[in-house]
Order: C-alpha cells, then sequence, then structure tokens
C-alpha cells in the first residue's frame, strides 16, 4: 500500500437542480480513495454499520481500494443528508446522523503505521492526532478539515496543522481559521504555522496554493455539466496526494518540488472536474488516466498566454 486515508465512509441523500438520489456512497474516504485509486494503492481505514451496502464494498474493491481497515458495528452507518440550489458551491445540510461513527476509535495495524503517505480526512482532530501518534515516519502527511472543527475544536486542529505537509480548505475555512479576510494573506498566515502547503479549494473558481517558497493560482476545469458537488473537495485531494504518491513512493529521500506540486494540483483538479459530473463518486467509474491527462492539457492550453512586452 501506498496511502492510507483516515476518514468517513458514509451514506448520502443528496438533491440538487439536477436531480436526487438516496442511500448513495459517501464520505470523505469513499471520495478521496476512488479519485486516489488511479494512481496509488489506497488504504481505508473507516467505520460502518450493518445497513451498510455490500455493493459499495464490492464497488471499491473492484476500483482497487484496500477495504481490510473499514470495520462494521451494529449502529447505523454514518448519514448525511442535503440539497444544493443553483449555487452549486453551497451545500445545505438538512440532516445528519453519525450513528457508529460517533464512536469512532480507530486503532491502526503495524502494516499501517508503517505506510508512507497518510492523509487525514475530515474528522474531529482529536482523532485525527490520535492517529498521527500511532504513526511511524510517513514521507507526507495531508489533511483536511471543515468549519465545524474549526469552530469547536480549533485548539486540538492547530495541533494537527502544525505537523501536515500539507492542509487542504475551502476558501470560506482558510478565513475562518485564519480570521483574515484577504484570501492570500490567510492562506500565507496559516502556512507560517506549520504546513508546508496551504491548498484553498475554491470549486469551480479553482485552487490557491501557497508555500513558503511559491504561490501557485490554478484554475478549474471549465466543466458544463455539474449534477452534484458533494466530495468534490475529497476527489481533489485523492488525485493530489495520489499524484505525488506516485512520483515519490518509489524515490527514497525524494522530495515533492515546485514544479511537482503545481502539476499536482493541475492533476488534482482535472479528477475532480470529472467527479462533479454525476451524483456520488459514480463520475469517476469509467475515469481512465487518458482522459484526466486530456484534462490537464485542456486546463494548460485555456490558461497560457504570451507575456506583455
Amino acid at each position: 500500500m501506498q496511502i492510507l486515508v483516515v476518514g468517513s465512509v458514509a451514506l448520502d441523500d443528496i438533491k440538487t437542480p439536477f436531480g436526487e438520489r438516496n442511500n448513495v456512497l459517501g464520505g470523505s474516504a469513499s471520495h478521496f480513495s476512488v479519485a486516489a485509486s488511479l494512481l496509488s494503492l489506497v488504504r481505508i481505514v473507516a467505520v460502518v454499520g450493518q445497513d451498510f451496502p455490500a455493493k459499495y464494498l464490492t464497488y471499491l474493491k473492484k476500483k482497487g481500494v484496500d477495504t481490510g481497515g473499514i470495520k462494521t458495528t451494529p449502529e447505523e452507518t454514518f448519514h448525511w443528508r442535503g440539497h444544493y440550489e443553483f449555487d452549486m458551491n453551497t451545500a445545505y445540510t438538512d440532516e445528519t446522523r453519525l450513528g457508529g461513527f460517533a464512536k469512532f476509535n480507530p486503532i491502526l495495524t503495524d502494516e499501517e503505521r508503517s505506510m508512507p503517505i497518510l492523509f487525514l480526512a475530515n474528522i474531529d482532530p482529536v482523532i485525527q492526532l490520535k492517529v498521527l501518534k500511532q504513526m511511524k515516519k510517513p514521507r507526507f502527511i495531508g489533511l483536511d478539515s471543515m468549519n465545524y472543527w474549526i469552530s469547536s475544536k480549533k485548539k486540538e486542529l492547530l495541533q494537527v496543522i502544525r505537523k501536515t505537509d500539507a492542509l487542504f480548505l475551502n476558501d470560506a475555512e482558510i478565513r475562518q481559521l485564519a480570521q483574515e479576510a484577504s484570501l492570500i494573506k490567510a492562506a500565507r498566515k496559516i502556512q507560517k504555522t506549520g504546513p508546508k502547503l496551504v491548498l484553498v479549494k475554491k470549486g469551480e473558481h479553482g485552487v490557491l496554493c501557497v508555500s513558503k517558497d511559491f504561490t501557485f493560482v490554478a484554475s478549474a476545469y471549465p466543466t458544463e455539466l455539474v449534477k452534484d458537488p458533494t466530495g468534490a473537495g475529497d476527489s481533489f485531494a485523492g488525485g493530489f496526494v495520489s499524484y505525488l504518491a506516485s512520483k515519490i513512493v518509489n524515490h527514497p529521500g525524494m522530495e515533492p518540488d515546485e514544479e511537482m506540486i503545481r502539476q499536482a494540483v493541475i492533476w488534482g483538479s482535472a479528477v475532480a472536474s470529472f467527479s462533479v459530473e454525476n451524483f456520488s463518486t459514480s463520475g469517476m467509474d469509467n475515469l481512465t488516466i487518458e482522459m484526466v491527462r486530456q484534462r490537464c492539457h485542456a486546463i494548460f492550453e485555456q490558461t497560457k498566454f504570451s507575456p506583455h512586452d
């Protein structure tokens, strides 16, 4: 295995202006792992209930995802119900049932502790800290979070952030965390607290990537077919992290350089553009490396220009 992702595997009820689906595969770890599986071997650590459909475990396995770290409890599976209006950048939560996820306390195996790449998906930062303490010496650590944890457990979240290589937040979350109105100022402020990279997800408006050495502003692929943006940020992270993993895992001592990071941002953006084209993870069902490459090239062609004299 190359990447260990610790997060949620869930069931979603989703309604958008373009359709409605119930009991579809959801959760941060699900979206991340499907996106990452195109380039890397991924193992999920998560918990589901006895009501979780076996077909979704079979689906993940067919995508090449190792589901051996998904435990089953007597409680129901984490269930999210939400909807979108025509501003597809904003999700409205109608109901959240944590079920067995409320007691999620991952204990890693020896194999999991030794994995080179760790992604801490959007879960309680106290649990993220517990996972970090169990790891041996991961070469790269990615972290996602959300406004709820920023409000309720900011101290613990900042502890995790200091120990990570890459932080993934959306524009509203990074402003909230930094208490800054300026997006670039907020990202730079957070980057100085510890993470090598701060990646600000801006939905259809692209990604802002900030390190101490460079700033990279990337356009999103201008997809015309957006049916369900749920999990797009997780899919971006899965594409980004798996691209880096594919470059460094088999090369001891290699660190991601600026060019590699820029390419990873574009790769993640291209993968995410497919994820929004259908409900749940089905937009990535038939995804191939060549299809993603084509969109990466399209992003390049659509944003290049000659410098002014």
